[in-house]
């Protein structure tokens, strides 16, 4: 290592003014409210699950797509490989950050009262979660 002579001088560095005054990314941390909603069609074997999607501040979260939904019947998961959908309810004033997930084959044994959890995330530190039950009555049966 080199050592400095008497009488030597280094280079004053300018401070950067910029780095004090240039404002940080603000990182997306909080809860996400989800509600849930789910129906079947008379005569259709499908699965639509109704969710909506606020940030911690109330406002509508769009863009999202199936990676940040997770689906589940009675503990039963659908994954991603699924023929489960997600349909983003767009430019409808009034209804930003619902979406529509369809689920198309799904349990039609039995009736009765079928538990749905939903679980959406955005990134890692975003999350919320919402539980709905579909009644469920065969052919035959209904009232």
């Amino acid at each position: 290592m080199a050592r400095k002579k008497a009488g030597d001088t280094t280079p004053t560095r300018k401070p950067d003014i910029t780095v004090g005054k240039t404002p940080r990314p603000k990182l997306a941390t909080g809860p996400l409210t989800v509600t849930a909603q789910g129906a079947i069609l008379k005569d259709d074997d499908r699965l639509i699950i109704v969710v909506r999607v606020l940030d911690d501040e109330g406002l509508p979260v769009t863009g999202l797509k199936k990676a940040n939904f997770k689906l589940w019947q009675m503990a039963h998961l659908f994954d991603q490989s699924t023929s489960f959908f997600v349909v983003e309810i767009e430019n409808i004033p009034g209804l930003e950050g619902m979406y529509h997930l369809v689920q198309k084959t799904w349990s039609v044994v039995g009736n009765g009262t079928i538990p749905f959890f939903v679980r959406v995330e955005k990134g890692k530190l975003r999350s919320g979660a919402a539980l709905t039950f579909i009644v469920k009555v065969r052919d035959g049966l209904d009232l």
